[in-house]
């Protein structure tokens, strides 16, 4: 009996699906990819064709240009060669999807990025039986244990009040995370201002457009430094350490 899965091909720059003539998450520009979410290690640009969520689509054609792309929606099924191709929610960012293939009696599901936790910014996490599953092992060692999500953005707040006449500047990534952290602030009743840096706008306002409110964001330059006192202000990590930080922090 042969091995499950021999039908997908692991490369250094992808999973090939031959019976598709497609790759998944390729990291060099293909003729068709299969894209799980829109962050830059699974998402680049240049394919000739690309299926992905309505959702990861457009974060793509946010961050390099019109896309060559094919919309599926979550739990539509679509033939692509002669593989059965469904998308199903990760639960990692907007849009981030499972990718479940059916060939020859079998079926894989490759995970991308998938998180089991509830994040008010996208759909959560579905499991699907399979034969396979290909999954992503960033935090799979048993050292990680993440703390309560509600108890960091309560230790957040109370670190706010506790020193109302300065600002609480906090890093996270433009995508997903700075989107996520804004909602689990409102999910705690701070409905206050929350200022970004420029770098989180484009992204921030995609959300928006996909559904997710917000609340009241304001640019975090050009502020007047009493403007700032008492609010939380979020910035991309690289920007932690510049001088755009230091005039946050004066």
């Amino acid at each position: 009996m042969p091995r499950l899965g021999t039908w997908i091909e692991p490369h250094p720059h992808g999973l090939y699906v031959p019976a598709a003539d497609a790759w998944i998450d390729p990291s060099t520009p293909q003729a068709r990819a299969l894209v799980t979410h829109g962050h830059a290690d699974h998402a680049r640009g240049g394919h000739g064709a690309v299926l992905a969520t309505p959702e990861t689509l457009a974060i793509m054609e946010c961050r390099y240009g019109p896309q060559n792309g094919q919309a599926v929606a979550y739990g539509e099924s679509l033939r692509v060669g002669d593989v059965g191709v469904t998308f199903v929610p990760a639960g990692h960012v907007l849009g981030s999807a499972q990718i479940v293939l059916e060939h020859g009696g079998e079926r894989i599901v490759v995970s991308g990025d998938y998180k089991r936790r509830p994040d008010p910014t996208c759909a959560g996490f579905e499991p699907v039986p399979c034969d396979v599953f290909i999954t992503e092992a960033t935090f799979g060692l048993p050292v990680f244990r993440h703390p309560d999500t509600g108890s960091e953005v309560d230790r957040l707040l109370e670190a706010l009040h506790a020193n109302p006449e300065r600002c609480v500047l906090v890093g996270a990534y433009a995508l997903g995370k700075a989107q996520r952290l804004i909602m689990e602030l409102r999910g705690r009743n701070h409905h206050e201002p929350v200022y970004i840096h420029g770098a989180l706008q484009r992204l921030c306002d995609l959300y928006r457009d996909f559904g997710v409110d917000l609340g009241d964001l304001r640019a975090a330059t050009g502020i007047k430094a009493a403007e700032m006192k008492g609010r939380i202000v979020i910035a991309p990590p690289s920007a932690l350490n510049d001088r755009w930080s230091r005039r946050q922090r004066r």
